[in-house]
């Protein structure tokens, strides 16, 4: 009897994990902030070698959990501005409702003597273009996404002197910490730590510097990232951690002990919470990270009629992704499916950005 019940309960589970799988809708969205054209060759180094780990693991991300779609924001190089940030969290990011995203800072951060944020100012490249984190989180949280995963590498330390870029440490000694492989990833504990909770919007926040505190960057992406990666892939992999908190925190401890035996001293900020939603969004226009000429304020209404209608289309494509599942569809053709809503996506952007500048040109 006994073996019955064990052999009962083990269907009932994989009967679970497997509607779980096949119920998978959701898209990623990636947000890559890189001061990759930094005058300093260590930053530019650490752009590259950060967005190659996030991408590898990005890629495994979506292979576990079945998504077929991958939607990336590039906002380095010459889209490296505080306005590109805006116009993509302001309009953009209208299609990712119950999505995974993924923000990645690498760059110069710094405190103001006003700033009461635990979060650092993110600098695009002058103090009058910076923008404090917390405000572009709010940001992405009001849009209900299931998971948001924030990354920034960043020093968080007040600056009095604005006549020179905000500082930061660099060190290029070998890295300790060896990659583990990339096989060996288990589905279900990426639908665990990942799943989608309705009513729940969860937030992971790795910052590498606590207030007051800098950054050590290197070519490889500096010891806190690696970190990252390191722990990243020991749990993905199978060890015993019981939540997105015992991973920040062991994210943090493992960072400040490695910093010690270098002589160094680097506190990071790593914390984890839950936030309910659906948020209520304020009825007045969105609030900008920056300030807008009069052209711009006259074409907010039509901008905030497309983000409405990105969004009715995100629903009606989850809708339709679901049907096909539910259906039992084959992976061929729900991924032929998940290409054609990524081209009406795209096509829908590019008429509302052709429509948008129009109303601009008028309204000069």
């Amino acid at each position: 009897m006994q073996h019955f019940l064990r052999f009962l309960l083990c269907l009932v589970g994989l009967s679970l994990v497997t509607s779980f799988t096949q119920a998978e809708t959701r898209h990623i969205h990636l947000i890559k902030v890189f001061d990759n054209e930094n005058h300093d060759y260590i930053i530019r180094e650490g752009c590259r070698s950060i967005g190659f780990g996030i991408d590898q693991e990005v890629h495994l991300l979506a292979a576990n959990l079945g998504i077929l779609s991958v939607i990336e924001y590039d906002l380095s190089g010459p889209n490296f501005t505080l306005k590109r940030l805006d116009e993509v969290l302001n309009y953009e990011m209208s299609y990712q409702e119950r999505d995974i995203v993924i923000f990645a800072y690498v760059g110069h951060g710094f405190r103001d003597p006003s700033t009461a944020s635990p979060y650092p100012n993110l600098y695009f490249r002058s103090y009058q273009e910076s923008v404090n984190f917390g405000d572009i989180m709010e940001r992405i949280q009001e849009k209900n996404p299931s998971l948001l995963l924030n990354i920034v590498v960043a020093c968080n330390v007040t600056i009095t002197d604005q006549s020179v870029p905000p500082p930061y440490q660099s060190i290029n000694t070998p890295p300790e910490v060896v990659s583990l492989p990339k096989a060996g990833r288990f589905g279900t504990i990426y639908q665990g730590l990942f799943a989608d909770e309705p009513g729940v919007t969860k937030t992971v926040n790795l910052f590498s510097a606590e207030q007051e505190n800098y950054t050590f960057i290197s070519n490889d992406g500096g010891i806190f990232f690696n970190e990252i990666l390191y722990t990243l892939q020991e749990v993905l992999g199978g060890a015993p951690y019981n939540s997105w908190a015992e991973i920040c925190t062991t994210i943090a401890n493992r960072t400040i002990s490695r910093s010690e035996r270098k002589g160094m001293q680097q506190k990071p900020l790593c914390e984890y919470s839950v936030r309910l939603s659906p948020v209520t969004i304020p009825a007045n226009r969105s609030r900008s990270l920056f300030e807008p000429s009069a052209c711009e304020l006259a074409a907010r209404d039509l901008r905030k009629s497309q983000r409405d209608q990105l969004r009715n289309l995100r629903r009606q494509h989850r809708e339709g992704m679901r049907s096909a599942r539910s259906g039992n569809q084959s992976r061929a053709d729900r991924r032929l499916l998940a290409q054609e809503q990524r081209v009406q996506y795209e096509n829908r952007k590019l008429r509302h950005e052709k429509e948008y500048q129009r109303h601009l040109q008028q309204c000069q």
